[in-house]
């Protein structure tokens, strides 16, 4: 990959950035009247919707979904790597998978679930589902769902479908940002994957998990090695806390890890590793080249989505705005 390539493109991603949600758009969502009133804000973006069959049907994700789509098909029109779009857009090919495969174990109709966003279609993907085997999809995708119906025919377990598709993910968006060899989509995708798993580990210390569920539910894809993270956990907090206090983002973390004796609250831990990925972002963003600043559209596009979703939610539902306010994700430019 060579940074000069993006130069035309981040000329066109400034152009995009300025269609993106300001604080002040949120704000007139906020103060607005009911949901009748938010969706009045809508009007005139780039969401389209029929506001009297949503008034109805209280479908949001049906339009939200469209608006994501079309970003993404654009973006892989003009990124000259569409793998750095891929990154993204393969989450929502091994969701697609999670719901196909539990469809086909349980025999439930679960189709209101897929999301066609993404290179693959969500026909190859269930061809794949279906016959175990394709020579269009890439290998590890193909290697997921084998691993995956193999695991269920022996120990007819559910939910390790979703275990495997989350690890495979994170062992597809490695092999992509190996292949790929830019310094700066190796660091998010260390990010991603390293604080993924300190999330998980976390969470899986205060229900007392084992140590053979954490072999299985953290990721080996990440800058810091799975065993290591393992080993820290079964010394306790102090010794998790030091693995990551010395990790480029410890200054964050600092505040949720850096008095040993406390319990780490996961919402809050969350919280703040949204607040390091955010700074990531900022950091990219104004590149003249490189990759970062489709990275960062992207990241910037996925939140206002989240917004806008759940402001809808919150309207129908009559919550309360300062509530909704403190759930947004980080606003883009503020």
């Amino acid at each position: 990959m060579r940074d000069t390539e993006y130069k035309g493109i981040n000329t066109q991603i400034r152009v995009a950035e300025t269609k993106l949600f300001s604080r002040e758009d949120y704000e007139k969502m906020l103060r607005a009247e009911g949901l009748r009133g938010a969706l009045d804000v809508l009007k005139g973006t780039d969401y389209y919707f029929d506001e009297q069959e949503v008034l109805h049907t209280k479908n949001f994700d049906q339009f939200l979904m469209a608006r994501l789509q079309t970003v993404y098909d654009e973006l892989f029109e003009m990124t000259p790597n569409r793998e750095v779009v891929e990154i993204y857009t393969l989450r929502y090919s091994y969701h697609n998978l999670k719901v196909l495969l539990k469809q086909k174990l349980k025999e439930v109709d679960l189709e209101h679930l897929l999301i066609p966003i993404g290179k693959e279609s969500i026909s190859t993907l269930r061809n794949l589902v279906k016959t175990e085997q394709s020579e269009i999809l890439d290998p590890i995708i193909v290697e997921a769902v084998q691993h995956a119906l193999e695991d269920y025919k022996t120990f007819e377990r559910i939910e390790a479908i979703d275990v495997y598709m989350d690890t495979y993910y994170y062992k597809h968006i490695r092999a992509i940002a190996d292949e790929l060899n830019n310094a700066t989509i190796s660091k998010v995708v260390d990010v991603m994957i390293d604080l993924d798993n300190l999330s998980t580990v976390i969470r899986s210390l205060n229900q007392q998990k084992s140590r053979s569920f954490l072999h299985t539910v953290l990721s080996s894809s990440g800058s810091i090695a799975k065993q290591a993270i393992i080993d820290a956990a079964d010394q306790g907090k102090g010794a998790l806390s030091e693995l990551y206090l010395s990790q480029p983002y410890a200054k964050e973390l600092d505040a949720i890890l850096g008095d040993s004796r406390a319990e780490i609250n996961p919402m809050m831990l969350d919280r703040i590793i949204e607040e390091i990925i955010d700074e990531l972002m900022d950091e990219g963003k104004y590149q003249a080249f490189g990759p970062m600043p489709v990275v960062a559209y992207i990241f910037a596009i996925e939140k206002e989505v989240t917004n806008i979703r759940l402001i809808l939610v919150g309207k129908d539902n009559q919550i309360d705005d300062q509530i909704l306010r403190e759930r947004m994700r980080p606003i883009y430019g503020s």
